[in-house]
């Protein structure tokens, strides 16, 4: 199942990302240097998932309960995106939390500290089956991208799945996403 959604949440991505408007306003925001632009992408994401035939049922920033004992400064925690596939059991969802940074390493740290924000949810309201995040970052050569990776997610003892690891540039920019 987890590979299955793996597989799922990648391709969505990848036709996302290949959509030719996507990346003529990924190549302005570059050229005149915007910042801040997660939330457009969540925005233009949402209107892509809403056009997708085996997509069942999307929400963004949906909010689940917080377990008390593990943050006591806060009751309720956002997830940029839950999402269940046709076809799909009820009542469970994939998490796709979503992270633009102009810095490769603080991308993928802000990632890695998204996983453990997940990982708050209390054990009552937990209904994802599987939870997968998606960065926005400079293009930079794969093997190195992977170092930084596999760097943060020892430091942040996150285990990842190898097989359930992609990056890939986005075409006509500099910027490249990663999913794992």
């Amino acid at each position: 199942m987890t590979k299955r959604d793996f597989d799922f949440i990648a391709t969505l991505v990848a036709a996302f990302f290949q959509q030719r408007h996507i990346k003529k306003r990924l190549e302005l925001i570059e050229s005149k240097l915007i910042t801040g632009w997660e939330v457009w992408l969540q925005v233009e994401f949402s209107v892509f998932l809403e056009a997708q035939l085996e997509v069942a049922y999307w929400e963004r920033e949906f909010q689940y309960s917080i377990d008390r004992r593990k943050a006591r400064h806060r009751e309720y925690m956002a997830i940029d995106f839950v999402l269940r596939k046709k076809n799909a059991t009820r009542g469970q969802y994939i998490a796709l939390e979503v992270k633009q940074n102009s810095s490769v390493k603080s991308c993928i740290r802000g990632v890695m500290k998204d996983i453990h924000k997940v990982a708050l949810i209390k054990g009552s309201y937990d209904d994802l089956r599987s939870m997968w995040t998606l960065g926005i970052h400079p293009n930079i050569d794969e093997e190195t991208l992977l170092d930084i990776v596999y760097e943060y997610a020892e430091f942040f003892d996150v285990g990842l799945i190898s097989d359930c690891v992609v990056t890939q540039p986005i075409g006509m920019t500099k910027l490249a996403y990663t999913l794992f």
